[in-house]
Order: C-alpha cells, then structure tokens, then sequence
C-alpha cells in the first residue's frame, strides 16, 4: 500500500499518522458522566532528551473496536508497551482506535457552542453535545446504507446487506517520526502501526462525521478548504483518509528503539502476517463479499467497531480520556 505514496505524498502520509494520537484508558460504559475531572490530577510533560514533546489539543472522534474481538491485540500492545520502557518511558496503554477526526472542536452546526464562546466547558456539556453529534453522524450513516450502496472512491459500487462496520488490517509498518520533523510538531517517537483498508463503509462514516463536526487540523472543512493541500496547480484539493490504528509510540531515544529492535520486530510481524492471529477465529471465518474483490483481495477478515466515540486529546497521552461513546449495535436502527 505504501507503494502507492511517492515523494511529498507519501511523507504527508507518514506525518498524518502521527497527528492521530491515540490514548487514555478504556471505558466500557457507554455514557460519561461529569466526574470525568477526577482522572485529571496531576500533568505528565513527558520530556525526553530535555525537549518537551509536541502535545495536540482539542476534541477527537474515534472508531473503536469490539473490546471482545481485541483481547489479543492489546495485549501485542501492552508487550510492546512494556518492551519500550513502559510508564517511567511516558507509555501508557491507549485504547485500540482508528481516528476520523483529531484536534476538533464541539461547535455545532447551528451556531451553538460547547465552550459558549469563552472557552469553557464543563464535562456535562461536553458529554451532552457530543452525545447529540455522534448520534446524529450514526443516524444519517444508517440511513444511507439503508437507501443507497457504497462508493469505493473509483466509482465502483459495492453491496452493503451488512451494514457492520469493519476494521481490517492490511499490513504492519514502522515510522520514525523525530521531534524536528513536520515544522516541529514531531512527537519524538517511533511508531509500529497497522494499516487498515478503506472500506466503503469506514469511507462513508469518515465523510458524515468530517461533514458533521467543525474542521480538523487534518481534513479541513467539508468544501475541501485546507491550506496544507495543495495541488500543483495551486488549486485546494481534498487530502484522502488512511485509516490506520497505531500499537505504539515509542520513544526515539529508548534503548529498543535506538538498537533496532521496535523496527525488525515491526517487519516481522508484516513478513508473517502475524497481526491476522490477532483477530479471533470467528471473524476469520467471515467475509466482506463473498465474491473476489477487484484487487484480488479474497475473505478479507478485520474487527467488529463497536463504538464511534468522542475523547478529548488535550496535552499527554495519559490526560486524554472519552466524553462519550456510542455502542454501534445499540444504536443500528
């Protein structure tokens, strides 16, 4: 897949997987409510090398996988984790995601706003908005798949009889990403991630929640306004999601990552595939679309989402924590 991103495209890529900083601890409940203060005390600045690391704010929207279905890949995370200098090296276990939208804002689309304009909010706000917008992108993603059939992106229409989401990996990748890279905005860290295919559906969702919630610091607004994509003829030109879930982000001065360890250890497990034994046995046994895909792809296996859900990723990873998830089953109309 990388194979497809040359030059300026392809270090565009690389960077946007790094602005999609995932964290925090998971929350099984479906509805936060305003004690979510209390998981706040205290501030990590997780400096390495004396250079405090770059820190995105703001709201993020996730599509989170069946914590029942994921048991095998967060514990590849936690090994990870624990191999890269774990807590006393700023890792901390994060919730298993693929991020839609990072550093946006609560601003409604009505003209009401979440920080009432001066930058406040308090949690139940936050949790009531949210809630509101989130139930809104899941109603008009239903009704679309209920009326109409997926586009792939190459005018190509797909069946969609089921409407579940799916998260399928299609490969395992290493990036590097220095503190001086991307104007300064590097993390300092290291990256072991999986790449997921952009399914019809997974591409719908994307484009109802960007069309919903306020610009991105990724996607721009809905128009394809967004400064940072350009194409060679000066004109605006809408900037295409990879969907990604990252495992680790390790520090670039840790011992495993400096002798090489996190990077052979990333490529072996692309070489044999090893993520696939992630994903339980039964999803194994299903598939998309019973027929080949036009790539060749055949019995294309991935994780059940269960929740689109809405955290706040405002400084480390250990202070971002969810304002409100919304269980998909529970909401199928």
């Amino acid at each position: 897949m990388l194979e497809d991103f040359d030059g300026p495209d392809r270090i565009e890529w690389l960077a946007e997987i790094l602005r999609h900083v995932s964290g925090a601890t998971s929350t099984t409940s479906t509805s936060i409510t305003s004690n979510l203060t209390q998981a706040l005390h205290h501030r990590c600045l997780n400096h390495h090398g004396g250079i405090p690391l770059h820190q995105p704010a703001g709201f993020s929207v996730w599509l989170e996988p069946d914590p029942d279905q994921s048991s095998q890949m967060i514990s590849e995370m936690e090994y990870l984790r624990t191999k890269c200098g774990g807590s006393e090296a700023g890792q901390h276990m994060f919730v298993p995601h693929c991020t839609l939208l990072y550093n946006t804002s609560l601003d409604a689309n009505d003209g009401e706003q979440a920080d009432g304009g001066d930058g406040s909010c308090d949690d139940q706000t936050k949790q009531q908005q949210g809630e509101y917008m989130l139930r809104q992108c899941l109603e008009e993603y239903y009704k679309q798949t209920a009326d109409t059939k997926c586009n792939d992106g190459n005018q190509n229409q797909q069946p969609n009889d089921d409407k579940q989401l799916k998260l399928i990996p299609t490969s395992q990748y290493y990036f590097p990403y220095p503190k001086t890279a991307d104007n300064g905005k590097g993390f300092g860290c290291c990256i072991s991630l999986l790449i997921l295919d952009t399914t019809p559906q997974l591409k719908l969702l994307h484009d109802i929640v960007r069309n919903r919630f306020p610009p991105d610091e990724r996607h721009g607004d809905s128009s394809g306004d967004n400064d940072d994509c350009d194409n060679s003829n000066g004109e605006a030109e809408e900037p295409r999601f990879r969907p990604h879930m990252a495992l680790i982000y390790a520090p670039e001065d840790q011992e495993n990552v400096t002798n090489g360890w996190l990077e052979k250890y990333t490529e072996q497990n692309e070489e044999e595939k090893r993520y696939e034994k992630w994903i339980p046995s039964k999803q194994k046994d299903q598939t998309i679309d019973d027929d080949d895909d036009d790539d060749g792809k055949e019995g294309a296996v991935g994780w059940n989402a269960k929740y689109l859900s809405l955290w706040s990723t405002e400084g480390t990873l250990d202070e971002w924590y969810p304002i409100f998830k919304l269980d998909l089953e529970a909401t199928i109309m």
